[in-house]
């Protein structure tokens, strides 16, 4: 689907927008999630019409990964808590023009579209034949009957079983990982929805984390 992130505002116009609105209002997040050696956070933000409310008038989510790069490396909490505002913003009606996304959201889909493409686009490297893969084949005789030696099968992979193992280390079930891809690759159908370059993107990620988080499980341990 194409759009224009001309239809969508930052987070910093609905809080303007909000509390011009409702000056007594208030705007609070709270950290449902974090785990610091994965660089994973999810937060929660209300949004109160006046401060003596005692339910919020709307709600909104969200999650960052530090592992995403740019600028989540550094400042990933910070950034996951502007999403969450400006979600709840939105659901409050606040400048939505062609959906809940913000413009800030907009640019980090239209950022990891842009690297994705490029990453499929760029060439394959294939291995430069060596002075044996160059020789000639000696000739057969024409009344030979050795059968062609068949190349081996390729190893069957189950990328999402591998997933799984991996993310089990980290203390993840599968409805865990679901959710995690989903949100982090915009799918609804978690492994099933991503294609296999993304499945060994993914398998990386958790690979990666698995000794740190069994190293600090074991030193809670002693």
């Amino acid at each position: 689907m194409r759009y224009s992130l001309d239809d969508y505002v930052t987070v910093h116009e609905r809080i303007e927008k909000f509390y011009a609105k409702y000056p007594t209002g208030r705007l609070t997040t709270n950290i449902l999630e974090h785990n610091a050696e994965t660089g994973f956070i999810l937060i929660r933000a209300e949004a109160y019409r006046d401060s003596d409310d005692a339910l919020p008038a709307a709600t909104g989510h969200a999650y960052e990964l530090r592992s995403a790069g740019h600028v989540q490396a550094s400042s990933y909490v910070e950034v996951c808590e502007t999403s969450a505002i400006g979600r709840a913003l939105a659901l409050l009606g606040f400048e939505v023009k062609r959906g809940v996304a913000s413009r800030e959201e907009m640019e980090k889909a239209t950022r990891v579209q842009a690297e994705r493409a490029a990453a499929s686009a760029a060439p394959t490297r294939t291995r430069p034949k060596s002075a044996e893969d160059a020789s000639p084949a000696p000739p057969q005789a024409s009344n030979a009957k050795t059968p062609v030696a068949q190349p081996p099968a390729a190893r069957s992979v189950d990328l999402s079983a591998e997933i799984l193992e991996s993310a089990g280390a980290l203390g993840y079930d599968a409805a865990k990982v679901r959710k995690w891809v989903n949100q982090k690759y915009e799918v609804t159908g978690g492994l099933d929805s991503l294609t296999e370059q993304d499945k060994y993107e993914v398998l990386r990620i958790f690979r990666e984390k698995a000794p740190a988080a069994a190293r600090a499980r074991g030193t809670a341990q002693k």
